[in-house]
């Protein structure tokens, strides 16, 4: 007799995330400068209930869904074929790239951070056997996207502070 196995309930899980970032994105919501003249709450009333609105959500999917499924769906996750760690692994390497892109973005400039990602990111994806190619498709990518804004568009992207 097949049995259905039923789908994993990340609710209470996700509802802790969603405190947590509730939390965050309204305490810097709370730290914005407040404006010399008129209500000192108008600048900071629309990010206030965003985050008092996701803080009620995260509540509600914990109520709803509880702690202790999404404790059993995580045990799970971890236990799974040993094929998905390669998965995991690569998502966890995109983070890690997105993440040093968003560090070194205002420092580095446009074309030297989106090739630096591009090209990691290309790695992840396509492995490091095709690193030519993908060396070659991140200097282009870059390039022609700085071009189309800088000079089609008029758009000035950040450029290197080591060039500026």
């Amino acid at each position: 007799m097949n049995k259905q196995t039923q789908p994993a309930n990340w609710d209470g899980l996700t509802g802790v995330v969603s405190i947590l970032f509730g939390l965050g994105y309204g305490g810097y919501a709370y730290l914005l400068p407040r404006p010399m003249f008129g209500n000192p709450w108008e600048p900071i009333f629309m990010p206030l209930a965003i985050a008092a609105l996701t803080i009620v959500i995260g509540i509600l999917l914990i109520i709803n869904g509880r702690v202790a499924p999404s404790v059993a769906a995580v045990q799970e996750f971890i236990a799974q074929h040993a094929q998905r760690k390669t998965h995991r692994y690569r998502i966890v390497l995109s983070c890690v790239a997105a993440f040093v892109y968003a560090l070194i973005f205002e420092h580095a400039g446009y074309m030297l951070s989106t090739a630096i990602f591009m090209f990691a990111m290309l790695l992840i994806t396509s492995g490091v056997g095709a690193w030519k190619r993908s060396l070659l498709i991140a200097v282009l990518f870059s390039t022609g996207i700085y071009f189309i804004f800088s000079e089609l568009l008029a758009i000035n992207l950040p450029t290197s502070l080591m060039f500026s």
